[in-house]
């Protein structure tokens, strides 16, 4: 009895005993596994009201994935659904797989069905877009939330697979000049890569903003959409290289050339704008690619100035001197002629019309002292030349003279003859 009793006093074999109990307890309770994420980016957002914006259905798996369904929700008085389009969570390293968009019920606030699955066993494990969803703000201003609703994952086997959702919130602003302007003062940047912010630009100069804002992510084709009558410009896309988030794209209208530039393109001037795209150091090659602008010219403007749609073309100012860009024409209608310009890098720009230079006034002059001479109009004036009126009046000068000649040879003869007849 006193052994067992020293035996269980012991502290070492007290300890010993212990750490095989809970050993026994570790290996009988099977481990709780950390959950794969299904969020919805950004989580939060502004938007401004009757504007489109895009949300991102983002998958984390902890474990590796080969199926995916869900459903989303949310408020149809303050937003509408208008597209799903496929992240390419599934397509990863070229594995094949089937993504189906679901369907979007608007009068009831929902995409029902999305779904997505791998062809064969296999599995994907790296975070990626599941899907991308296109959204047009109301003109309701406020909060709305965007949440995921019977989600599900599995393995290649078809075993479920432990989630955590993270949803959303939208909250939709009025679109006033002044928020415009407040947007553009606090996103930073400058001028020379990017701007978005204070380009360097002298404010007396502007006629005209327009700034958008998209969230960008990586292997996207990115379009930014302008639709006022002051501004030329349609349109802006490019393909994006890297997730970016938000990035914001301004263009000032100018009433003349930049005042950053040192001097004005060539040709004959439509309009004059700052492009920027992003904060300084964005828009790179390392980010972006296949750049292009889309812009339109009135006709007008080119019949009252005779030019031809092949003469348009854009031009932008970057290292002290101007680049003409790749333009070509892509549609016209009834009042304008749309045409894209392919551009390395965003800053100041202009829209121009090439026309060969002619001078009216210069004349070549060709005789035996100014053969293959230019000559301007005082040179001409200087010349002894006469005009035509002289030439005739000479020419006339000159047949009466003959003919005077031809009548007072035979009236000689005629006085002569009576004189003789006289004499004899």
């Amino acid at each position: 009895m006193m052994s067992r009793t020293k035996y269980l006093l012991n502290p070492y074999r007290r300890i010993t005993l212990l750490s095989l109990i809970l050993t026994f307890i570790l290996f009988c309770i099977p481990l709780a596994s950390a959950d794969s994420v299904v969020c919805i980016s950004p989580s939060g957002q502004d938007i401004y009201a009757n504007h489109d914006f895009d949300v991102f259905i983002n998958i984390e798996p902890e474990t590796p994935i080969a199926g995916a369904q869900l459903d989303i929700s949310f408020d149809n008085d303050m937003i509408t659904a208008n597209r799903v389009d496929d992240g390419g969570f599934f397509k990863q390293e070229g594995i094949m797989s089937i993504f189906i968009g679901g369907t979007i019920d608007n009068p009831h606030g929902r995409i029902n069905g999305l779904f997505a699955v791998t062809l064969g066993k296999a599995e994907v494990s790296t975070p990626e877009n599941f899907a991308h969803v296109t959204f047009t703000a109301s003109n309701k201003t406020g909060n709305c939330i965007i949440s995921l609703s019977n989600v599900i994952m599995s393995d290649s086997d078809g075993k479920a697979i432990p989630v955590t959702v993270s949803n959303a919130q939208v909250n939709i602003i009025e679109t006033s000049a002044s928020l415009i302007q407040e947007s553009i003062a606090s996103s930073g940047g400058g001028s020379g890569g990017g701007g978005g912010g204070d380009t360097g630009e002298n404010t007396e100069n502007i006629d005209f903003m327009e700034v958008e804002k998209l969230y960008v992510t990586g292997d996207y084709d990115v379009v930014y959409l302008f639709d006022e009558n002051t501004n030329p410009v349609r349109s802006i896309s490019y393909r994006s290289l890297k997730n970016a988030g938000f990035i914001t794209s301004t263009i000032e209208v100018l009433k003349d050339v930049s005042s950053t530039v040192s001097e004005k393109p060539d040709g004959i001037i439509y309009r004059n704008m700052n492009i920027w795209v992003g904060k300084a150091g964005y828009a790179t090659e390392n980010n972006i690619e296949d750049t292009r602008i889309s812009f339109i010219v009135l006709k007008k403007w080119m019949q009252s100035n005779d030019i031809g749609t092949g003469n348009i073309h854009m031009k932008r100012y970057s290292d002290g001197k101007w680049e003409k860009l790749d333009t070509e024409m892509t549609g016209e209608n009834e009042d304008f002629i749309l045409y894209e310009a392919k551009t390395p890098g965003f800053s100041p720009f202009a829209i121009t019309a090439d026309v060969p230079y002619e001078n009216p006034m210069e004349k070549v002059i060709s005789n035996s002292d100014t053969d293959n001479k230019v000559l301007l109009p005082e040179e001409e004036n200087s010349l002894d030349t006469k005009s035509p009126a002289s030439v005739v009046s000479d020419t006339n000068s000159a047949k009466l003279a003959q003919n005077s000649l031809l009548l007072f040879c035979p009236s000689i003869f005629i006085i002569l003859l009576c004189r003789r007849c006289r004499f004899i």
